[in-house]
């Protein structure tokens, strides 16, 4: 792994605050290979050509040198002349700050050919900007971020191409939302319930996933930020034996990079058609609130924060608190409480209700048509027709309803 250093620009932060910000930067640079060996921390405004002040730029080089440092990363984003007076003054040393360090990992995380584009665009939005003069950064389109080499020649060349494949990007991506929105108003047309995963990244979502899922497919669940990328739908089982559509998404982080959530809209208006989004949240970090606020405000920027919505507490397995009242405590990994968990899941999807409907013989087509998604509690046979009491839900109910009585006003044109 490659020896680096964190450079953290404080402003209003506090100790607590400043301390989480650091371990989740060290974190992430540890997943594209760089080993955070120190840190340098700076409390003043942003300096327009450093990012830090020009004296703790100095004392950053002293440790570059003295330590063998490899890799320099930033927790705020840098702008191209910061870069390039950074290069400057730093040498032969890889220049990261933390919206890079993230694109990079879902670089190497994307899998299906929607996440590449989704990655794409997002890398390429934010490095188009930050070509203009600068070799160091615009090498890093044909390597990945964090490599080097020439640049410069034939900028304008380059930035005529990123331009066009940037435009492409976004068409194949609109081209998917096109084909989502087809796929969900089919699954609406069906009566097929969506359950959307939504989570800070690492709180065990896909693993709920497989463990809920009917299929023998398993998606990649492992103990690592960002460890998939790919918007995945499974059908599960409630246990009344109805089937909801359960869609797993891109894991949220603080502070979440404006370009990620532009190129992965796509994939979060899944959220937006969702019939109930489920919160999977860290019993066990030590960071468990922040997280949990760092989610809502994502979804109170998606326009979703007053989605129908339910809480569940991962990894109650290596937790000995106190658990939260707000929501259930499971595990994914073993399988506590899941039977608890789908019954919820179908108390909040599919809350009845009683109905009582008069249906003429000629529409008894469209009852046998709803039987899967209502029960007949009762019926009486009239020489008309059939006084059913129907329980369901009361979507369905109406749809029923709404359809007898369209047939009833055609028949009587």
């Amino acid at each position: 792994m490659k020896r680096g250093i964190l450079c953290y620009l404080a402003q209003d932060e506090k100790e607590e605050e400043i301390s989480y910000n650091l371990e989740e930067l060290k974190e992430l640079a540890r997943n594209i290979d760089i080993e955070v060996k120190d840190y340098l921390l700076q409390r003043r405004r942003p300096d327009p050509n450093y990012l830090l002040g020009e004296g703790k730029v100095q004392e950053l080089k002293e440790k570059v040198e003295r330590e063998s440092i490899e890799a320099v990363i930033f927790n705020l984003e840098l702008s191209p002349r910061q870069i390039l007076r950074l290069e400057e003054r730093l040498g032969q040393v890889e220049i990261w700050d933390r919206t890079q360090v993230i694109l990079e990992i879902f670089r190497h995380r994307a899998r299906s050919r929607e996440g590449k584009i989704q990655v794409e665009l997002a890398r390429l939005t934010y490095l188009y900007p930050r070509m203009l003069g600068l070799g160091e950064v615009l090498s890093r389109l044909g390597g990945g971020i964090g490599t080097r080499g020439p640049g410069e020649t034939k900028l304008e060349v380059l930035r005529r191409s990123v331009r066009r494949r940037i435009y492409h990007l976004r068409q194949e991506l609109e081209d998917i939302r096109r084909n989502r929105e087809v796929l969900r108003q089919q699954r609406i047309k069906n009566a097929i319930p969506v359950v959307a995963l939504v989570g800070y990244t690492n709180a065990g979502k896909s693993t709920l996933l497989n463990a809920l899922s009917l299929s023998e497919n398993k998606v990649l669940a492992e103990d690592r930020l960002f460890a998939t990328l790919d918007p995945v739908s499974r059908r599960i089982r409630l246990p009344s034996g109805r089937q909801v559509l359960l869609i797993d998404t891109v894991g949220f982080i603080q502070h979440m990079p404006a370009k990620l959530k532009e190129a992965f809209k796509a994939t979060l208006e899944e959220l937006s058609s969702a019939d109930l989004l489920l919160h999977v949240i860290d019993l066990t970090s030590p960071y468990m609130d922040r997280q949990v606020a760092a989610v809502e405000n994502i979804l109170r920027e998606l326009g979703l924060i007053h989605r129908p919505l339910l809480k569940v507490y991962n990894k109650v397995d290596r937790f000995t608190g106190i658990i939260p009242v707000d929501g259930l405590a499971i595990s994914a990994l073993h399988g506590t409480n899941l039977p608890l968990l789908l019954n919820r899941l179908e108390e909040k999807l599919f809350p009845v209700e009683e109905r009582t409907l008069w249906i003429p013989f000629t529409h008894l087509g469209e009852l046998f048509r709803a039987r899967n998604r209502v029960e007949v509690v009762e019926e009486i046979y009239t020489p008309q027709g059939v006084r059913v009491l129907l329980r369901g839900r009361p979507q369905d109910l109406r749809v029923l309803e709404a359809r007898i009585r369209k047939k009833e006003e055609n028949v009587n044109k």
